[in-house]
């Protein structure tokens, strides 16, 4: 394996352990950006990468608010308002109504029916812009 990866891998570890929020490392020939989730602005994006991140930015996920099997209530494609049903999660027999907080089109339904989720886990994704 290459130094380069090594250093990299190196880095990544050192900076998760870290309290740093955000890091902008050069050296030789290549640059590297990590940030944590309320890290800074990556200063290497171009415009192009700008638009990209506006277009991940009006997607929104649907979580699961705890453990259970999931069923869809909705499909790709469909307008949804907020307050809508869009999914069910089960518990030990008793459903749990999974209800978007924000209209949009779905984009995907992330788990297939009767999967089993995880509390935070993502269950619908929206297209909100």
């Amino acid at each position: 394996m290459s130094s380069t990866i090594e250093e990299v891998r190196a880095l990544l570890a050192s900076f998760t352990a870290s309290p740093w929020r955000d890091l902008h490392f050069r050296s030789g020939g290549w640059s590297l950006f990590m940030a944590k989730a309320d890290g800074g602005a990556n200063p290497m994006l171009t415009r192009a990468g700008q638009a990209v991140a506006a277009a991940v930015a009006a997607l929104r996920d649907v979580t699961a608010p705890h453990l259970g099997i999931f069923s869809a209530r909705v499909a790709p494609g469909t307008m949804v308002e907020a307050g809508t049903v869009v999914g069910q999660v089960d518990k030990l027999g008793e459903a749990t109504d999974i209800v978007s907080d924000t209209a949009g089109r779905v984009a995907a339904i992330l788990p297939n029916d009767g999967d089993l989720v995880e509390y935070g886990a993502p269950l619908v994704r929206l297209e909100t812009g």
